[in-house]
């Protein structure tokens, strides 16, 4: 390593502080974070503070910084930043060292290329001990490779020992090198190295596990934690040891090599360019490609096969490999041009880290958002009346920590209810069955839709990270999520509705449905007329009609035989009276294949729609939550708005072409027409004239729409598809 190259590696590292510095977070943002911070309060492994293997050097130093005058957060956070410049300076060392003649540009030019690598960059600004991790993994690979004795091979493995203190990975990334440069030793000089290295090794390792064990409470308490933590990784969790399929090795190959850099273009130009790399090295520098396989490839098989897929972060070591594997296919172009190549790749990943990392570092993490809005509601309230706290599965889980952390700032709660997997909203259920008259706060996974199943006029809170794209924080516990305040709602549902993907799955799947048995809702009961919407599929297998049954109170209002396909239909009921606040409804089928989509029940005077005629049935995607329902060339929505004007809000997306001109009608008469692009968002008002009548059909028509059989080879769909409505709805005109 030259004196240049030093002074590079240092004006580097300093760059990359003072860039980090003015944006250290404004709170914890992850279970482990949050761990981390009550283990530089309160150090005990045995109660997750942090949890196991224990970090000790990692939360020694942290603690350090917080006896200086730091708070939990910024001292973590500082260890971060101060270990990302150091990550820096000794990826300097380590490409000198792999690059052997060639150091010089192209050494600061890789390292400028890893350093901008997007995960590189925010996660140097997070809480946590991935940076600090990595830095002395880099360090160790470096003086590895520089050993030429058993002395310093000793000295090497003792510090290889004491890093694993800081995290468990750093065992991962040092050695299998350690191994190869104990094999490059000179033959005679191999079995006293691998003696001292041993040696050294292990009084490295015992310097923090002796206290780690004694502050554990010994070696039981220790390692039943530990195991405690290890069942708990393996389970819930997706990853390629316990779902060995082709979709998800080709997701967890996405996960470790193209997400760290934000973008897929720019993911894969660079993954390209290092697997060229891996070529050019295997012709020219078998021993530099060697050195980084035996640095990086143990940590990539283990991230790929062991580690949660989604949690980006995992993948961080691996951008260094990438970064130096792809300089290495651009040194086969002159110098001048590979460093502008490599720069110009390095300016691009600045050019999203840099966007990403003031809007994650300057606001709280969502769910402290979250709780201080808690905090507020409660204070703003006058009497504050305590609501019954319920939640996802995901979310009770996730909230554990966060709400330990700021467990002053919490309201009253009267109860918690209990968060029975796949079946929450049921919770609610049971609560207001049971006479539970107080709000719910609902804390909602937005993946999940089964609050679709309970009609209030509440609108959710949402807490989202500020940017894109938020895959850089991917795996993230909590990461966003809605609340929501439930009292009073207009109806809400039990078993077996298909109101949404989710929910028909989840009837299927439970075997419940009106033509398994009844299924059962709640009507808040009103003196004055109303209307009840029922719409849905007939989907029998023998292709037969089905008789469907609707009785109010125990008593039946309608029979009436749907056949094959899709029904909806409308029914008006002169008033709710009875004992309790709510009606019971029950739905039933003759026959089984009978399907429950759509549902409503309003007094009249309320706007009140459903999906009639040229509509297709609900879809869904679980990784991002989004729900669309596609129309056709010509779809109908049954309204009853009492003659008032509307507002119809359409947003979506088309396919197979890149404009469609749409028109709005009822009957013969055009109430509005325009244009819309690939993605688009439009609101119309529609003249209240056009709807007198007690129930109109408003007509959408798309002047664009495909047959996907028609176009796609290997597709048997036979639909016609237009519009992909994210949402389509109908509301009063302001």
């Amino acid at each position: 390593m030259t004196r240049t190259t030093r002074l590079a590696g240092v004006v580097l590292a300093g760059v990359f502080l003072a860039l980090h510095l003015p944006f250290l977070p404004a709170s914890l943002e992850d279970l482990d974070s949050i761990n981390f911070a009550l283990g530089v309060r309160d150090y005990n492994v045995a109660q997750h503070q942090p949890h196991p293997p224990g970090y000790p050097i990692f939360i020694a130093g942290a603690k350090l910084l917080h006896a200086a005058g730091l708070s939990e957060v910024k001292a973590l956070a500082l260890l971060a930043v101060v270990s990302g410049a150091l990550g820096v300076y000794a990826l300097t060392a380590l490409c000198s060292r792999l690059q052997g003649d060639r150091q010089g540009p192209l050494t600061w030019a890789t390292v400028v290329l890893a350093a901008a690598n997007p995960l590189y960059w925010i996660t140097a600004a997070r809480p946590l001990s991935d940076l600090s991790g990595l830095a002395a993994s880099l360090a160790v690979q470096g003086l590895a490779l520089a050993a030429r004795t058993p002395t310093q091979f000793a000295m090497v493995c003792g510090v290889a020992g004491l890093a694993a203190g800081i995290r468990s990975q750093v065992v991962w990334l040092t050695l299998p090198l350690l191994g190869l440069m104990l094999c490059r030793l000179a033959a005679p000089l191999r079995l006293r190295a691998a003696w001292t290295g041993g040696l050294s090794y292990a009084g490295g390792a015992l310097l923090w596990f002796v206290p780690l064990l004694v502050v554990s409470g010994g070696p039981a308490a220790y390692f039943a934690a530990l195991s405690a933590q290890g069942a708990e990784d393996l389970s819930g969790v997706t990853m390629l040891a316990t779902t060995p399929t082709a979709r998800q090795l080709a997701r967890s190959l996405e996960y470790a090599l193209i997400a760290p850099w934000g973008s897929p273009v720019l993911g894969i130009a660079v993954v390209a360019l290092s697997l060229a790399g891996v070529w050019r090295w295997w012709r020219s520098s078998r021993s530099a490609l060697w050195a980084v396989v035996l640095a990086f490839g143990p940590y990539l098989l283990f991230d790929l096969l062991f580690q949660e897929t989604v949690t980006t972060r995992y993948a961080l070591p691996i951008v260094v490999p990438v970064s130096v594997l792809a300089v290495a296919a651009l040194a086969a172009l002159p110098d001048v041009v590979a460093v502008a190549a490599t720069l110009a790749l390095a300016a691009w990943g600045a050019s999203i880290g840099d966007g990403v990392i003031a809007r994650y570092a300057r606001p709280e993490a969502p769910v402290f958002r979250m709780i201080g809005d808690w905090a507020s509601a409660a204070a703003q309230s006058a009497p504050f009346r305590p609501p019954v706290l319920a939640m996802h599965r995901r979310e009770a889980f996730d909230l554990r920590r966060p709400l330990q952390w700021r467990a002053s700032q919490l309201p009253t709660f009267d109860r918690r209810l209990p968060s029975t997997a796949k079946h929450e909203w049921l919770d609610v259920v049971q609560y207001w069955n049971d006479g539970g008259t107080a709000p719910v706060w609902f804390v909602a996974d937005p993946l999940r839709s089964d609050l679709a199943l309970i009609r209030t006029a509440a609108r959710p809170v949402r807490y989202r990270w500020g940017f894109e794209p938020t895959i850089l924080l991917g795996g993230s516990r909590p990461s966003q999520m809605d609340w929501y305040v439930l009292e009073s709602p207009d109806w809400y549902l039990g078993e077996g509705w298909a109101l949404t993907p989710e929910t028909a799955g989840l009837a299927d799947e439970d075997r419940r449905g009106p033509g398994l048995a009844p299924i059962e809702g709640w009507i808040r009961r009103t003196d004055g007329p109303l209307t009840l919407m029922v719409g849905g599929r007939n989907i029998s297998p023998d292709g037969s009609s089905s008789q469907l049954a609707v009785e109010l109170d125990g008593h039946r209002i309608d029979s009436t035989a749907v056949p094959p396909g899709f029904f909806l239909q409308t029914l008006h009921v002169p008033g709710l009276r009875g004992e309790g606040a709510y009606a019971r409804i029950r739905v039933s089928a003759e026959r089984a294949g009978v399907a429950i989509e759509q549902f409503d029940a309003q007094p009249d005077g309320r706007v009140m729609f459903g999906f009639a005629e040229g509509w297709n049935e609900q879809e869904y995607n679980p990784e991002t939550g989004a729900v669309w329902r596609w129309s056709s060339d010509r779809s109908v929505l049954r309204v009853r708005a009492s003659g008032r004007a509307l507002a119809l809000t359409l947003r979506g997306e088309i396919e197979e072409a890149s404009r469609s001109h749409v028109t709005v009608r009822v009957g013969e008469r055009r109430l509005a027409e325009f244009d819309v692009d690939k993605t688009f968002e439009r609101t119309v008002v529609l003249p209240a004239d056009a709807f007198s009548s007690a129930e109109t059909d408003l007509v959408i028509e798309s002047s664009a729409w495909y047959v996907p059989a028609e176009t796609r080879w290997r597709s048997t769909d036979r639909r016609r598809l237009g519009l992909k409505l994210l949402d389509c709805r109908l509301s009063p005109a302001s």
